[in-house]
């Protein structure tokens, strides 16, 4: 997926979940941030960052890329899906509805539920950065699809390069991260891929294993 033009600012305050302040081309302006996670690793006072300049909306830029030391990291957490779909290259239908629960993609008559994760620690991938009651109920309701018939993908595309593989967040979130472990065990499939990131585009790599309590695997396929 290529970007649009990006270019330099530096930041200066994160002034809520969805909005920071930057400084772009000498003048101190507001930017869009598509992304509810904490980020507190990437978007702090004087990190670097790369946005988009915008024509709708009230905030003139968009935080699209952030530097952590000599890598780029994606935060812009919609674009998960259409990474996923890109990947696969098979037509896909967005947002599909199940009930009262809305997923990323339907493929072939599977729910496809797509997590963009951003955080990495010691070489580990890790989602979420934040507890997300959400994120549970979507695998619980995965879960609950699959005794339907239905045969449900859960997948965590990790938006940078400096990871080998990916693990559930444990100590920030262990509802999720229950709720993950009983899927996997359940034999559901759970896939974690890895992005190259530059200037230009982003676009995913290669599946890295996926652990959780000690044990890798890629998925039950």
């Amino acid at each position: 997926m290529s970007f649009p033009e990006l270019k330099p600012a530096t930041l200066l305050d994160r002034l809520n979940r969805f909005v920071a302040k930057v400084l772009y081309e000498g003048k101190e302006l507001t930017a869009y941030i598509r992304n509810t996670g904490r980020l507190s690793e990437l978007l702090f006072r004087g990190n670097r960052v790369y946005v988009k300049e915008r024509t709708l909306g009230k905030h003139p830029l968009e935080i699209v890329l952030a530097s952590y030391d000599n890598h780029l990291v994606c935060i812009d957490s919609h674009i998960a899906p259409k990474l996923y779909a890109e990947l696969i290259g098979s037509p896909v239908v967005f947002e599909p509805t199940f009930g009262d629960r809305r997923f990323d993609l339907l493929i072939d008559g599977r729910p496809v539920e797509v997590k963009s994760v951003n955080l990495v620690k010691e070489d580990v991938a890790l989602f979420p950065d934040a507890p997300t009651k959400r994120g549970k109920e979507h695998i619980l309701k995965l879960i609950e699809l699959s005794k339907e018939g239905y045969r449900p993908l859960l997948v965590f595309v990790v938006q940078r390069e400096d990871c080998k593989l990916f693990s559930p967040n444990w100590e920030v979130d262990g509802d999720f991260s229950q709720a993950l472990e009983l899927y996997i065990n359940m034999g559901l499939e759970a896939r974690a891929y890895r992005c190259r990131v530059n200037l230009k585009e982003i676009r995913i790599e290669v599946e890295i294993p996926l652990v959780v309590r000690g044990q890798s695997l890629y998925s039950h396929r």
